[in-house]
C-alpha cells in the first residue's frame, strides 16, 4: 500500500504533507484538524486510521486528503467533498453522507461503502479489496473498475442496465452480486 502511496503522490507537482499517525498530536483528532486548518495545509496524507463516524462538527479540513493507510469512516456525517482523495489502505464508509466527489479516487484496500449518497461517478476507480456498494446512489456506470474482490451491491440503474454476465464480463467480482435492496 505505501508503495501505491509513494506512486500516486510522485505523480503529483504540488506537495503533499505526509502525517505519520494521530498519536503526534496531544488530543489526536482534534490535535490533525487543528493542524490541517492553523497551517492552511491544502494537500496531505494520513498514515492511521480515521473514524468520524456520526460527528457532527465541520468536516470542510478532510477535503485536503490525498490518501490514508487505515480505515475511513465518515458514515451519517456531513462530509460532501473528498474529491482530493487517490487511495484508501482500509475500508472507506461513506453511507448516509451528503458526499458528491470521489473523481480522483483509484484504489481501496479494503471494502467501500457508498450507499445512500449523492456520489454520480467514480471515474478513476479501478479496485476495491472487498465488497462494493453502490445502492440507492445515482452511479450510472462503474467505468473504469477492474476489480471487486468480494460483492457488488448495485444501484437500481445499473441493476437495470447490466446482466450479471455483462458485469462479470466488465469487472472481476469476486463473489456475489447484489441486485438493488
Amino acid at each position: 500500500m505505501r508503495s501505491l502511496i509513494k506512486q500516486i503522490l510522485k505523480e503529483e507537482t504540488e506537495e503533499v504533507l505526509f502525517i505519520p499517525g494521530l498519536n503526534y498530536f496531544p488530543d489526536r483528532m482534534g490535535g490533525l484538524k487543528n493542524f490541517i486548518q492553523k497551517k492552511n495545509i491544502k494537500r496531505w496524507s494520513l498514515d492511521d486510521n480515521l473514524s468520524l463516524g456520526g460527528y457532527d462538527g465541520g468536516l470542510t479540513w478532510l477535503e485536503g486528503l490525498v490518501s490514508i493507510t487505515g480505515f475511513l469512516d465518515l458514515e451519517r456525517t456531513e462530509i460532501k467533498f473528498l474529491g482530493n482523495l487517490q487511495s484508501v489502505g482500509g475500508n472507506l464508509e461513506l453511507k448516509g453522507t451528503p458526499i458528491e466527489s470521489l473523481d480522483n479516487l483509484q484504489s481501496v484496500v479494503g471494502y467501500l461503502s457508498l450507499r445512500g449518497t449523492q456520489i454520480k461517478s467514480l471515474p478513476k476507480l479501478q479496485s476495491v479489496g472487498s465488497s462494493l456498494d453502490v445502492r440507492e446512489t445515482k452511479i450510472k456506470t462503474l467505468e473504469n473498475l477492474k476489480s471487486v474482490g468480494g460483492s457488488l451491491h448495485l444501484n437500481e440503474y445499473l441493476s437495470e442496465k447490466y446482466t450479471n454476465e455483462e458485469i462479470r464480463s466488465m469487472i472481476n467480482v469476486g463473489r456475489f452480486i447484489f441486485r438493488r435492496n
